[in-house]
């Protein structure tokens, strides 16, 4: 079988998606990625091949405005969340679309497998009668409010208008997120869970060497992801909140950032500019993040309470809203937060033991899920029969 993802070229989507991947090519199938051309570099140092297809961007948080379609999808669109998906459709999925027929029509994949931002995947499959599958990420992403610029891209290629979007992730979507997480009552019935793993070192990343003599006390990780990590104003309050404190702060900065700017730096704070979180986070005992679907998967994976700073993506409020609704965590506004809140807040985490338990809890509903052989099974059931997987 032949599988190709499509996705953004950026590292929180690819990370999301390689452990399927990873598991497809266990089983024998052959997996490739499509994505924009600069991004081939990291697919294949993960050991994929890579279709140049679709526009590249710089992965940060300003991505969408910066797009040229940008003014004009601010005129339109009030709302925050579903402008950032109009982002996404009219500034990404045209050239995607394209790029995509013609891949298609040479590789012949038998089935698509598509982050939940990439939505020229969906006409191109519907074009090709090619089932696919969605990625699920905290929150469920559907069309709502989007039938304008998806209409206009069925028409790109000939497709008719689909005034109910029945075609719309029909098949199979799949969910890394225990049954206690659930933003969506209504969400469409071929949503499956299974255990994923996290999934970060698609770039060379190891574990520093001050990591075995850190003292015997608390260790804080701190992070802001991949693409919302630009912010010198964040990382400052982070370092002030445990300037005197008793704990070890640690604190990754980014790809872009120099961590010398935040020099010179209390004795118990490190800054660095990339760590695995899968390498770091067995070592820790709160994580401090921005909401992002990744982190918050490791979090649970690795059953650690949490604080989250949300920022400006569209599923981060409500993700830290619902950590905060079921106890796993605690909001701390602003941007940039204040250091006092960031300190109080994790102390609570630290000091009220139901934090831990609760997160517990759900690492254990996580470990209980279905592994990936199920998933890959599923997936051959859907290429097969080309049937929705109720």
């Amino acid at each position: 079988m032949r599988v190709l993802f499509t996705l953004q070229p950026m590292f929180g989507h690819f990370h999301a998606m390689v452990p399927l991947a990873l598991a497809l090519k266990d089983h024998g199938h052959e997996v490739a990625f499509a994505t924009g051309e600069s991004f081939g570099p990291v697919v294949e140092h993960v050991g994929f091949r890579h279709f140049t297809c679709g526009r590249d961007c710089e992965d940060n948080r300003h991505m969408l405005e910066e797009l040229p379609e940008w003014p004009s999808i601010e005129e339109k669109v009030d709302n925050p969340g579903v402008r950032q998906l109009w982002g996404f459709i009219l500034g990404f999925a045209p050239q995607m679309l394209d790029d995509l027929i013609d891949l298609i029509g040479e590789w012949q994949p038998d089935l698509i497998v598509r982050d939940p931002s990439e939505f020229a995947s969906t006409v191109a499959a519907e074009l090709f009668d090619l089932p696919y599958a969605s990625i699920h990420w905290a929150l469920y992403i559907s069309t709502w409010g989007c039938d304008e610029p998806l209409n206009a891209l069925r028409r790109r290629c000939g497709l008719p208008d689909d005034p109910d979007f029945a075609s719309f992730d029909r098949y199979f979507i799949l969910n890394a997120l225990p049954p206690s997480w659930e933003l969506h009552p209504d969400r469409p019935r071929v949503i499956h869970r299974f255990c994923m793993p996290p999934f970060d070192q698609s770039v060379s990343g190891s574990l520093p060497a001050w990591v075995g003599s850190l003292p015997d006390q608390p260790t804080i990780y701190a992070t802001l992801g991949t693409a919302f990590n630009r912010q010198p104003g964040h990382f400052r309050a982070l370092i002030d909140a445990f300037s005197a404190e008793a704990f070890n702060a640690i604190i990754t900065v980014g790809k872009s950032t120099d961590p010398a700017r935040f020099n010179p730096l209390p004795e118990n704070v490190k800054v660095e500019r990339y760590i695995p979180q899968t390498l770091i986070l067995p070592t820790c005992d709160v994580i401090i993040f921005h909401g992002g679907f990744n982190s918050l998967h490791s979090a649970i994976w690795h059953g650690l309470p949490m604080v989250i700073t949300p920022q400006g993506g569209g599923d981060q409020r409500p993700a830290a809203d619902q950590c905060d609704k079921l106890g796993l965590g605690v909001i701390v506004e602003g941007d940039p937060p204040e250091p006092g809140a960031i300190n109080r807040a994790v102390r609570t985490v630290l000091e009220q033991p139901s934090y831990r338990q609760r997160v517990g809890q759900f690492r254990s509903e996580m470990m209980a899920l279905p592994d990936l052989s199920e998933a890959v099974r599923r997936l051959e059931n859907l290429a097969r029969t080309r049937e929705p997987q109720i």
